[in-house]
């Protein structure tokens, strides 16, 4: 931790109030003593300047001293030891100093005899007060040390949580495409191949954005549709994609590979579900500063659900929170029929 007062501004700061305070002892021996100008200047300068110069001396003190309670007893010591050296110090080397400077002016010799005792409360109030400046100061300075660790702690926590959430919810897709390839070499070798190959791009885009936290709708929107192709390779025509993109939200933001996971559990809830054809939504507004997404899929009511872990929309709302900092941003909607996930994104700066 550097000196408080030694940089530029500071030592300005500190000259001036030291100034102020030996015009002010100054003007007290000139108004209340009567002495003559020249003899409280000089008085005020050596007396007070030997404590200015001892000031910047006793951050040191501050500096490798701890305020730790079981080491209380010491620190009392060690200040009292320094207030007592320092105090004697100046009063001896300052009477010493203008003893020489008026050798002949005995009235003020006689003074200067009986102003020890003041001299030696003022000093101690002049220690008293720069030493709780000093412990001010590195209080100051430690808080603000601790205040940005603990944001910079939290921060590489959300990160990782983040890190965790997306790394759940990719080899889930990633095991699911292999166990389908895996079935399509015996009964389809050209569909299997052609999933490999839309595999492969599909990967390589999510490894080359692992570590870019935003991506506009347009190139997540390039990543989803290699998706939903390597889908579509696994279900042909039983898998029908509509599209309704406004052209003002393509460059927008949004968090990478936040959609397919959503489209995912479109699929799992609706051909998985159903014998019939069935039908996914992809529909983008823009309100004011929010980007909304809406995936809507057709499933059956009657249908029994199979149940799994529940990851990909949980993940995805948890996502969300820690990057935006707002608790709710994913809504569901169902109707007889029809199944809607929204995502309301805002367009600022977010909190990773």
């Amino acid at each position: 931790m550097r000196h408080p007062f030694l940089s530029n501004q500071n030592a300005i700061y500190y000259s001036v109030i030291w100034l102020f305070i030996s015009g002010l002892y100054a003007l007290v021996l000139f108004y209340s003593y009567e002495y003559p100008i020249n003899e409280a200047l000089l008085d005020s300068l050596v007396f007070n300047g030997m404590f200015a110069v001892l000031g910047l001396a006793f951050w040191f003190i501050v500096r490798y001293n701890s305020f730790d309670t079981d080491q209380l007893i010491n620190l009392i010591a060690s200040h009292l030891a320094a207030a007592a050296l320092s105090i004697a110090g100046v009063i001896f080397l300052s009477l010493m100093l203008l003893q020489r400077a008026f050798p002949t002016d005995e009235e003020y010799l006689f003074f200067l005899q009986t102003s020890v005792a003041w001299r030696a409360g003022l000093g101690l109030m002049y220690y008293s007060i720069i030493i709780l400046v000093y412990h001010l100061i590195r209080y100051y300075d430690d808080l603000r040390a601790k205040v940005q660790s603990q944001s910079q702690l939290e921060t590489m926590l959300r990160e990782s949580e983040l890190e965790m959430l997306k790394s759940q919810i990719n080899p889930h897709f990633i095991f699911n495409s292999l166990n389908s390839i895996s079935s399509l070499t015996i009964t389809a070798p050209e569909r299997a191949r052609n999933m490999v190959v839309k595999l492969s791009e599909f990967l390589r885009y999510s490894l080359g954005k692992e570590n870019n936290q935003l991506n506009t709708v347009e190139e997540e929107l390039n990543n989803v549709l290699l998706y939903l192709d390597i889908e579509k390779v696994r279900f042909g025509d039983r898998l029908n994609i509509e599209k309704e993109l406004h052209p003002d939200s393509m460059q927008l933001q949004l968090p990478n590979l936040i959609l397919q996971p959503l489209l995912e559990n479109a699929i799992k809830h609706g051909i998985y579900e159903s014998l019939e054809k069935i039908t996914i939504q992809l529909k983008t507004l823009v309100e004011k500063d929010v980007l909304r997404i809406f995936i809507s899929n057709e499933y059956d009511p009657k249908a029994v659900s199979k149940k799994g872990k529940g990851i990909g929309l949980k993940n995805v709302s948890q996502r969300l929170e820690l990057i935006y900092g707002v608790p709710q941003l994913l809504f569901i909607s169902k109707t007889d029929n029809l199944f809607t996930v929204r995502l309301d994104i805002p367009q600022i700066n977010p909190e990773v």
